[in-house]
């Protein structure tokens, strides 16, 4: 099997879980704003530390005034191991390059990225998504218009709403 293929030793010899986040977000299929957008998890790509208008992987890695103490500790690292700084680098080559894991795998450790989505300000016990609360929300209003409009519709004497089982016809009985 060439070196390529072979799964980076560094990320292996790390715990499941943070290994786990570094090949999703190395995929990006993560826990950040952009991809759960996508997916139509979020009503919107923002960030939920700083409200930037979309929370992608620059924007975590490089960007975020949130993590700036521990972006300057994985850039210095990097910069280290490569002698290339931030400026010069896409993110996915940061994830691709070996040398660079140990720096990244630091990174997710002290910071909360791909791990944590912080829960809906409408409704923080539900376990719904944004999405599925603003369904909702449009459900029960098209329901409460519905019921208006019965309401109103019985009491100007217009007629009322069939019976759910009507009488069974007398041939049949």
């Amino acid at each position: 099997m060439p070196g390529s293929h072979k799964p980076d030793g560094t990320v292996a010899e790390s715990t499941k879980r943070l290994d786990s986040r570094f090949y999703q977000l190395k995929a990006g299929h993560c826990r950040i704003g952009q991809h759960l957008y996508w997916a139509k998890k979020r009503l919107d790509p923002l960030c939920w530390w700083c409200r930037c208008p979309s929370q992608t992987w620059d924007h975590l890695l490089k960007e975020c005034p949130k993590w700036k103490g521990e972006q300057k500790i994985l850039w210095a690292e990097v910069r280290k191991e490569t002698r290339r700084w931030k400026n010069r680098w896409r993110i996915r080559d940061l994830f691709a390059d070996r040398r660079c894991s140990r720096a990244v795998l630091d990174f997710l450790t002290s910071t909360d990225v791909g791990k944590i989505v912080p829960a809906v300000e409408e409704d923080a016990g539900s376990e719904a998504s944004e999405w599925e609360l603003r369904e909702r929300m449009e459900r029960e209003e098209e329901r409460r218009v519905e019921a208006e409009a019965l309401g109103a519709k019985d009491e100007t004497g217009a007629g009322e709403e069939p019976p759910l089982f009507p009488p069974t016809p007398s041939f049949i009985a």
